[in-house]
């Protein structure tokens, strides 16, 4: 059994970002890095990297937001954190990290930062089939605000209140 760590994201990152972006997409075209490097400085504590003994084989972005209401894919996340609403904008997870457990992890340390950080919820844009994963955190498919069409024909906007 492997093992890995997850730590914070830096300036250092974003080569390992790009290409596991470039990995995991293959139904939507990746963002500019200076796009996701937005979702990073909005937010940074809500921003991590995995890592196992062959390097950097994940990462997760997410950052405040404040609408029910997923914001557009490729666009850059507000200057300022804006909101009590965390908006989950991506997890990748490299296909040599598949199985290991990595993506639930992370997601479970987010969780449990943005509840201490005062996030009264979090929102998410759910693609390439990741419904089930998603709902396995309590997250729900919502009836309401649609995702964008830039996130594919499948996207599914879910969300998960704080108690």
């Amino acid at each position: 059994m492997s093992t890995f760590t997850i730590t914070a994201i830096d300036e250092d990152s974003w080569p390992h970002i790009v290409r596991i972006q470039a990995e995991v997409y293959a139904d939507i075209e990746p963002e500019s890095v200076e796009t996701l490097r937005s979702k990073w400085h909005n937010s940074p504590q809500c921003c991590f990297l995995c890592n196992t003994e062959q390097g950097v084989c994940a990462y997760l972005l997410a950052h405040a937001w404040h609408s029910n209401s997923p914001p557009k894919l490729y666009e850059p996340a507000p200057v300022a954190p804006l909101g009590d609403v965390l908006f989950i904008h991506d997890l990748a997870v490299s296909n040599r990290a598949a199985g290991m457990g990595v993506g639930k992890q992370m997601v479970k340390l987010l969780l449990e930062n943005a509840e201490a950080q005062g996030f009264r919820s979090a929102l998410l844009v759910a693609v390439q089939n990741s419904v089930p994963f998603w709902q396995k955190f309590g997250f729900a498919q919502v009836s309401g605000p649609r995702a964008s069409a830039s996130y594919g024909a499948d996207a599914q906007v879910m969300s998960l209140e704080f108690t």
